[in-house]
């Protein structure tokens, strides 16, 4: 090693607190979930009613950092509320607010219909005109 190289490497050595981090070490605090992904799991968020970040990683196969902070970031959204002890935290606005899903069976669904239909047919009025006969 000469003189001259030398000194370049002093002088690289006394600069090298003033540069910048790594590109790495900011790649690492970069979310690790694109918008449309974000978007998958306010949706998926507001179906279901409820989100962990356990049901995030399966559903939209997040790494458990990247769902801890997509978690975090739907509640500062107001999309989730805050989670309990077992970080499940439910939707703020829901899609369905209980009821009777599609899926439960066509008897639920037809005894459903049935009951609904009864109800009304109770609680409408009779006609003036069957009243005068």
């Amino acid at each position: 090693m000469n003189r001259r190289d030398f000194t370049k490497s002093l002088a690289a050595l006394g600069l090298a607190p003033a540069l910048p981090a790594l590109p790495a070490a900011a790649a690492a605090t970069a979310p690790a979930y694109t918008p449309y992904m974000y978007g998958l799991g306010a949706h998926m968020a507001r179906s279901m009613g409820k989100c962990s970040p356990e049901m995030l990683m399966q559903k939209l196969r997040l790494a458990p950092e990247a769902a801890r902070a997509m978690q975090s970031q739907l509640v500062r959204s107001g999309i989730l509320s805050a989670p309990g002890a077992a970080g499940l935290a439910a939707a703020a606005q829901p899609y369905m607010r209980g009821g009777y899903a599609l899926g439960s069976g066509a008897s639920t669904l037809g005894k459903v219909a049935k009951s609904v239909v009864k109800e009304a047919l109770r609680e409408t009025p009779p006609d003036a005109s069957e009243q005068e006969n």
